[in-house]
């Protein structure tokens, strides 16, 4: 069997070796990549790559689910992680009230995987682990004598493009529109819950840029923004020696669709390499669109500004928006490399005249 199966639309299936040198790379390249608090939390991101190497380790899969345009586990195996740290202290509970008499019950084969499914279960019991989508509201100021409030979204999720994402808000909720107000006060006035259709707008715009966002956001009757962020970790694009001993390497298979400029580039590396050793990449990109950015610009190698490839069909009506919430917007990205692959992060990074953060793991 291909060790490196497309299973469905947007999936690849690592087996055997290659996942736990694929999932050590990928954890590595969290910790060197000195995520500051825009980013998804790095420890939890690090507990579900440490919880998916476990058991895969622990024999309880076959296969590791991997995006193939991120180059990032997907949303099958993040959920696996999600749904065996949920149900552990459960399960560990159960298998200490069986432990005897399954111990004398049980074949030998039988037994041996159950106690590989217990140790799995200690491990993981106590360790952090990413959400696949955590929303939280948090008041930064509220006048009750004109009915104003200051809120900070933050919200964490795998993405449907497949990478990881956080995304923060700063806004301010408008008096004479809390008749319609997108966040709920409690009757202390001291916690907030976004509602569902504010809730849903943010979504359905989650995996657009900051600018795109910013704008998005003003079309909320009541809402004045002043501040979204974004940290996204991903894509990842790597090289491994294939486990089936073929020489063919696996390589994530839709690069194309998570970034174009990113694809052309890693194409030519993949043409012209001659090292076998296994080589990863990973992209860690910040984009900013607020009211204090002083100046705005592009510093991300793979992606332009919005107004950059606007058409001019469009241009006159973003001219307008641009003049009505007065913002500036700055993005950036940083790279996480491995020996092999430094070559191809600098050339972006020439080509595109841009001065970026490359460290190597």
């Amino acid at each position: 069997m291909d060790m490196n199966q497309l299973v469905t639309l947007h999936t690849q299936s690592l087996r055997g070796p290659i996942v736990p040198a694929y999932l050590a790379k990928l954890s590595r390249a969290l910790r060197a990549a000195r995520l500051n608090t825009t980013f998804p939390d790095r420890r939890r991101l690090q507990g579900s790559l440490d919880t998916l190497a476990q058991a895969m380790d622990a024999e309880l899969y076959e296969q590791l689910y991997v995006d193939a345009r991120s180059g990032l586990p997907n949303m099958a195996s993040f959920t696996r992680v999600v749904t065996d740290h949920e149900v552990a202290a459960g399960s560990l509970s159960r298998m200490n009230e069986a432990a005897h008499y399954e111990a004398k019950q049980a074949e030998a084969e039988v037994y041996a995987r159950m106690l590989a499914k217990r140790r799995y279960f200690e491990a993981i019991v106590d360790q952090p682990y990413a959400p696949l989508d955590e929303h939280r509201v948090q008041l930064r100021r509220h006048d009750p004598d004109t009915g104003t409030a200051e809120f900070r979204l933050d919200l964490t999720k795998l993405d449907p493009t497949g990478v990881y994402v956080r995304i923060t808000i700063e806004l301010t909720q408008v008096a004479s529109m809390w008749r319609r107000k997108v966040i709920d006060l409690d009757a202390d006035g001291e916690s907030a819950a976004a509602n569902q259709a504010f809730h849903a707008t943010i979504y359905r715009n989650a995996s657009f840029d900051a600018e795109h966002l910013f704008i998005h956001m003003h079309d909320i009757e009541g809402v004045s923004v002043d501040r979204v962020q974004r940290g996204v970790v991903g894509p990842a694009i790597f090289r491994l020696p294939s486990a089936d001993g073929s020489g063919a390497p696996i390589v994530p298979a839709e690069t194309e669709q998570a970034n174009p400029r990113l694809a052309h580039a890693w194409q030519r590396w993949l043409e012209d390499a001659s090292s076998t050793q296994p080589e990863l990449m990973v992209c860690f990109q910040t984009d900013i669109a607020a009211r204090d950015v002083r100046e705005e610009k592009s510093n991300d190698p793979l992606e332009d500004l919005l107004s950059t490839n606007i058409q001019d069909s469009e241009r006159a009506r973003y001219q307008h928006t641009r003049e009505r919430f007065p913002f500036k917007v700055y993005k950036d990205r940083k790279f996480v490399v491995t020996r092999g692959l430094e070559p191809l992060a600098r050339a972006l990074c020439k080509a595109a005249e841009t001065k970026n953060l490359i460290y190597r793991v």
